[in-house]
């Protein structure tokens, strides 16, 4: 009877075990979806697979609709997020996350936002754009298509929501340049990379299209019209042992852009993460959360 008992709690530890070991298994890698799920899944599995190597556990990527970025968080649906740097400070202000790289893109580690209209339609300064039709995404967390351009042309003195003709809102950006090449709306907002992208698709042609207040003679070489600003940042959630959080930064900066990880996300790797001050400073002045009063 002693020998049963014993065979049943050595059983019962094994299962135990095996139990946690699975638990801890996986982790779930959050990426910000604005192009849609399969177009996240084709440019970040690779790294999900690469972390999953390096840690030894399986890397699940959740690709996240930019509405949804930040909410996954609190039903502990994620434990690392990949995304923009307004949903990176919410995340640090609200729920403790930690920022340990930023995107090294092909042109850096920064993006920028851009506005553009149809060749031929005489707009070409914002000052051209009162009384337009203009298309930005549906959901103000979009940083490169909502917020860069909104701070740009409120610093010149133009409020998108008050001078406009009428703004529209629509759910991706792919959408939106589509939208403007068939004549649909006057002008758009949207990230740095997206008309390149398009083009080298095969989608649409860059020459039918003018960028609106075009800026030169910065550190990017892809057509903008705002400033620069950091780009995505890997955040850690408050939830992942600091061990963990050691090693998946010890993986990130290694990557070079020959790796798998670093050709099918089109980027150069990771840095240190880059200062934020410039990005809170934008997040109060268009009273958008985590600085957003009555």
């Amino acid at each position: 009877m002693r020998r049963v008992l014993i065979s049943v709690f050595v059983c019962f530890l094994a299962i135990c075990s095996l139990t946690q070991y699975l638990f801890a298994a996986e982790l779930k890698l959050g990426v910000n979806a604005p192009r849609g799920e399969l177009n996240a899944k084709k440019r970040w599995s690779e790294l999900a697979k690469y972390l999953s190597g390096q840690l030894g556990q399986t890397v699940t990527l959740i690709p996240l609709h930019p509405s949804k970025v930040v909410s996954s968080t609190m039903e502990r649906e994620v434990d690392f997020i990949l995304s923009h740097a307004a949903h990176t400070i919410n995340l640090q202000e609200r729920h403790g996350s930690t920022p340990i790289a930023t995107i090294n893109g092909n042109h850096g580690p920064w993006f920028a936002g851009v506005i553009i209209a149809k060749k031929g339609s005489g707009i070409r300064t914002a000052e051209d754009l009162r009384g337009k039709k203009v298309m930005s995404m549906k959901f103000r967390a979009a940083a490169g298509a909502y917020m860069f351009q909104t701070y740009h042309l409120l610093k010149k003195g133009i409020d998108p929501h008050k001078d406009f003709g009428s703004i529209q809102w629509v759910e991706k950006q792919d959408d939106l340049v589509l939208a403007i090449k068939l004549g649909l709306i006057d002008a758009g907002f949207i990230r740095t990379g997206m008309l390149e992208s398009m083009e080298k698709e095969g989608r649409i042609k860059m020459a039918d299209f003018v960028v609106v207040d075009e800026r030169q003679g910065d550190e990017m070489s892809l057509v903008h019209t705002t400033d620069l600003y950091p780009e995505w940042y890997f955040s850690i959630m408050s939830n992942v042992s600091k061990d963990t959080a050691a090693k998946v930064k010890a993986a990130l900066v290694a990557i070079t852009d020959t790796m798998p990880a670093a050709q099918a996300a089109r980027v150069r790797g990771f840095v240190d993460p880059l200062p934020l001050d410039e990005m809170r400073g934008l997040l109060k002045t268009l009273n958008l959360p985590p600085y957003k009063t009555l």
